[in-house]
């Protein structure tokens, strides 16, 4: 009996663990069409923390991006498992004119 039940935790660590990679990868490929659509760089993604609100288990991930290649800025993305809820970035100023 202690081996099948050694047997069940070792599946679901694994399962857990394909189930946290398989999110992260789909994070990223996300976050890539985001940003080539609105023109950003994206230069990283990390998952940030999990929270739990409202019966449900949602992932953060934070991505650090640039518009002009000069700054980097951060943003979020929300999800619950693979499902995209949230996508927030910061308001982005325009470098000040070298005309002015």
């Amino acid at each position: 009996m202690t081996e099948l039940l050694g047997l069940l935790a070792i599946c679901l660590l694994g399962a857990g663990y394909w189930h946290v990679r398989r999110q992260s990868e789909f994070a990223r490929h996300w976050l890539e069409r985001y940003c080539r659509r609105q023109q950003f760089q994206l230069l990283s993604v990390y998952r940030y923390r999990y929270v739990w609100k409202k019966g449900r288990l949602l992932a953060q991930f934070r991505f650090e991006f640039s518009h002009d290649g000069l700054q980097h800025n951060e943003g979020d993305l929300w999800l619950h498992g693979l499902k995209v809820l949230d996508v927030s970035v910061p308001v982005l100023r325009e470098p000040p004119s070298p005309m002015l």
